[in-house]
């Protein structure tokens, strides 16, 4: 038996045009479910890769930090396919900012996207999803470590983490779990200009593994919580970072 058989399964996967998100709503795919790819930027070549597996997927646009795309994310994917067994809140932006340059504006942007939008997915999907269903909220190694210039994006990972952990609680009673994943550097659009650069080499130096992390690796982890190889684990934090924690 394949415990990561994810047949006949509906998932949906947020921020998922392309980087981290892409490659989990593949990996789903691979693994049997029908993925709704959401996303603000168009998604072209990530439905036609999950149809050319054999699997139902369709895109809808999506600002997860607005209530009305939300609620129209959700009940598109119902009218669709009458239920969600798998949420995977992936949508989230890190913009470096001096903290005492920092606006209201700014910060408020990223909080909106990165911890709002999380909520609202979350308390909207929750209302369809029955026993056996499962969320995946992807947090960041930021809600645990410190980093310079990015106060929104590790207050908003720790608020994730914080709201994975109430979800799991309120929600255990009607069989179903939340779970959250923290991940490292991860090489995707958003670190790419990090290449050739002080910063890099910096990375490199937190990893022990000696590589910066892959979307192969983080969408690897979303299939194991989402399955039911992870039947009882709920309000738990994977950390997929090569080794940064373990040896901070």
């Amino acid at each position: 038996m394949d415990l990561a058989d994810l047949s006949g399964k509906v998932a949906v996967v947020t921020g998922a045009s392309r980087g981290i998100g892409e490659g989990i709503a593949l990996e789903l795919a691979k693994h049997g479910a029908n993925v709704v790819v959401s996303d603000i930027l168009p998604a072209d070549s990530v439905i036609k890769k999950i149809r050319a597996m054999k699997r139902n997927a369709f895109y809808v646009k999506a600002d997860v930090s607005n209530e009305g795309d939300v609620k129209n994310l959700i009940n598109q994917t119902i009218r669709k396919f009458r239920k969600i067994d798998i949420l995977v809140n992936n949508a989230g932006i890190y913009p470096f900012s001096p903290t005492i340059a920092t606006t209201e504006e700014q910060w408020e942007r990223v909080i909106h996207i990165d911890l709002k939008g999380t909520f609202l997915c979350s308390r909207e999907a929750l209302k369809h999803m029955k026993s056996g269903s499962s969320i995946v909220n992807i947090s960041s190694i930021a809600s645990d470590v410190g980093y310079s210039e990015l106060a929104a994006y590790c207050a908003a990972k720790g608020g994730v983490k914080a709201l994975t952990k109430s979800l799991a609680v309120e929600f255990a009673n009607k069989g179903i779990r939340v779970n959250s994943i923290h991940p490292g550097a991860v090489d995707t659009h958003q670190i790419a200009s990090l290449k050739d650069k002080k910063l890099m080499k910096y990375t490199l130096s937190k990893i022990p593994l000696g590589r910066i992390g892959k979307p192969a690796d983080i969408a690897n982890a979303v299939v194991f919580l989402a399955s039911d190889a992870a039947s009882y684990i709920t309000g738990e934090e994977l950390v997929v970072d090569g080794g940064w924690i373990a040896s901070s």
